[in-house]
């Protein structure tokens, strides 16, 4: 008796992965291509110009930072960052501005980088942010996070 019982529960079990197979796969839907960029809304965010030596199909990417108050930095003062696409030095953040006036009209959060030169130079925090990498973080000097003696 026990032996029926178990190959019961074992066919059931094998129809159901079968089941949630044939469900997972035809009940995925097809992908299609995304319209063009006019067809999007429009959430005040503005066309980005890519720095120098980028694709241009990074260059028609729509920037997330702009028009935000509220965005989550992921460099900070200190980092030393490169560009992705080929390994050249940008500079170490020197500071962050949570609105910068842009030339373009727009505001938004940004990167202050100052580069080997001495020059700073602005970046839209999103462009920076995708666009880049860190090459050397600062040590801030903070003690090591442990338990407190007791």
């Amino acid at each position: 008796m026990a032996s029926f019982r178990f190959k019961m529960l074992g066919g059931v079990l094998i129809g159901l992965l079968l089941l949630i197979a044939v469900l997972a796969l035809l009940g995925r839907p097809y992908e299609t291509p995304l319209p063009a960029a006019e067809s999007r809304p429009s959430s005040g965010a503005e066309v980005v110009a890519a720095p120098a030596g980028d694709t241009p199909a990074a260059a028609a990417r729509v920037s997330r930072s702009k028009g935000q108050s509220d965005w989550a930095f992921f460099f900070r003062a200190g980092d030393t960052l490169s560009r992705m696409t080929d390994g050249t030095a940008l500079g170490v953040v020197v500071r962050l501005e949570r609105t910068h006036s842009f030339p373009d009209g727009s505001t938004g959060p940004a990167y202050v980088v100052r580069s080997a030169d001495q020059r700073e130079v602005v970046f839209d925090a999103d462009e920076l942010e995708r666009s880049s990498r860190i090459e050397a973080m600062r040590d801030l000097g903070r003690p090591a996070v442990g338990k407190p003696s007791r």
